[in-house]
């Protein structure tokens, strides 16, 4: 482990020398235009000392989408997939809806994608999904880097979809980056023990005003929320212990097959729609230092299906 550890530090510091300042090893974190350094599960040193917590430095203007439940492999998604990708390429300039301002929407700078990625789990369903969605944006057919995490439905035929996820995203099972100040973490199917073990060490590395979005696929509360393992012990609970004291601005699942927004110990929880099934939403967000807005596009219809405007604390000094 500490090979690898130290193969995908080498790479990110490579890709940091190259431009982009320390993309954790992932590709699509390298495409992205990402800002400061960012940490990939792979990529954490043991020992040594720590390096002062990473602070927030004003300027952020980050718009990303966030699809779920892409499900390739189930009967009616190759259509649906047909239509979607053309909204997810076309929504940069579509004008906002007036409760937020009616401005057009700057480029996206990636797609988070929050799981249930095949309907099996099988070679024949994942091959579909990256020669759709790609990785850095120049691969498949959409046109800005992907990431992704696994669902319930992708662990069904064994762990290989997950294998071919944490290769994509630095070799870690979780992975996290930086758009200007705003940092992301991928959880996989949602946080278990090494998961939780990754957030806090990686928390621990940010001040305690710097913004943070998390995703995974299962969900916290409501509908779908019990009956898995993550409804069992005391997983959720731990979480909850883990960002009590972190600057969480949103937290994006999948698994309900729902577009809705729900706050859970305070944090603002969104389900961004389904590809499978007829919640044919995906989540427009958009974060500035004070503001961040959730807005809910039917690309169906390609009408606004809902909006969330939040005002962000301000900056610690």
């Amino acid at each position: 482990m500490r090979e690898v550890r130290a193969l995908a530090l080498a790479l990110a510091l490579a890709l940091g020398s190259a431009g982009c300042k320390g993309c954790g090893g992932s590709p699509a974190a390298a495409a992205s235009d990402a800002g400061d350094a960012a940490v990939a599960a792979s990529s954490s040193v043991d020992g040594g000392v720590a390096p002062p917590p990473r602070k927030r430095k004003g300027g952020s203007d980050v718009t990303f989408l966030v699809i779920s439940d892409t499900h390739f492999g189930y009967e009616t998604t190759v259509t649906d997939h047909e239509a979607l990708v053309p909204k997810l390429n076309g929504i940069t300039g579509v004008r906002y809806p007036a409760s937020i301002g009616g401005g057009a929407v700057p480029p996206p700078r990636g797609l988070l994608v929050t799981g249930d990625l095949t309907e099996w789990g099988k070679v024949d369903e994942w091959e579909p999904f990256v020669a759709t969605y790609g990785l850095t944006g120049k691969e498949g057919k959409v046109a800005i880097p992907v990431f992704e995490v696994i669902g319930n439905h992708d662990r069904v035929a064994g762990p290989w979809v997950e294998q071919q996820v944490s290769a994509r995203h630095g070799g870690g099972r979780f992975y996290s980056w930086d758009w200007d100040d705003l940092h992301l973490v991928a959880l996989g199917e949602a946080p278990d023990e090494e998961g939780l073990a990754f957030l806090s060490r990686d928390l621990a590395r940010l001040a305690r005003d710097v913004p943070i979005v998390l995703y995974f696929h299962l969900a916290l509360s409501g509908p779908w929320s019990t009956g898995n393992w993550f409804a069992e012990g005391t997983f959720k609970d731990r979480l909850a212990a883990i960002v009590e004291s972190h600057e969480i601005v949103a937290i994006f699942h999948g698994h309900h097959h729902a577009t809705d927004h729900y706050t859970w110990h305070g944090v603002d929880v969104f389900k961004p729609g389904a590809v499978k099934n007829g919640a044919h939403t995906f989540a427009v967000v958009h974060v500035t230092d004070d503001r961040m807005t959730v807005a809910a596009y039917d690309w169906d219809s390609s009408v606004w299906a809902g909006v969330s405007d939040r005002r962000l604390p301000p900056r610690a000094y």
